[in-house]
């Protein structure tokens, strides 16, 4: 029978580190605009879908519109072809009564409350959260049928 070498016995716990050092840096699962407030996803009373960077990776959307035809309860309608403003319905309200937000910022033409999505490219979004039900007592009556809140990269200044 062999007995362990030393060197044996020093590298059995490090995969048992690697791990737990992997899952103390890992993010709880979040979700910001649901009440202006960081809340847990499962603890929000708001029916809500969250696309990370990874998941956008994954999924390899054409555009941003591409990516929220995938969220339950969210019509997307082109009114031409490719460029053109889509509509976006969330629970079947008008496109006007979708809160599209970037960086916190309302995108929304001012004459007719549609969003221009499809200026965004999709390989500069960070997160992506989509609120379904009404959130027009915490973001205002743009707000009735849901919100989209699309985070960008921070940037850390000028080089």
């Amino acid at each position: 029978m062999k007995t362990p070498t030393f060197a044996t016995l020093l590298c059995l716990p490090l995969p048992l580190l690697a791990t737990e050092r992997d899952d103390a840096l890992k993010l709880p699962d979040v979700l910001i605009s649901a009440s202006r407030q960081v809340e847990s996803r499962t603890a929000t009373s708001a029916a809500n879908t969250v696309f990370t960077r990874t998941d956008i990776d994954r999924l390899q959307p054409t555009s941003v519109t591409d990516l929220l035809t995938r969220v339950p309860g969210v019509q997307v309608a082109p009114t031409g072809g490719r460029g053109s403003l889509p509509g976006i319905f969330i629970r079947g309200t008008k496109a006007a009564q979708s809160l599209v937000l970037v960086d916190g910022v309302r995108i929304a033409n001012a004459t007719s409350g549609d969003s221009g999505l499809q200026f965004l490219d999709v390989d500069q979004i960070e997160r992506i959260e989509v609120l379904r039900g009404s959130r027009s007592a915490v973001y205002g009556s743009d707000a009735i049928g849901g919100g989209i809140q699309i985070f960008t990269p921070r940037s850390n200044g000028p080089g």
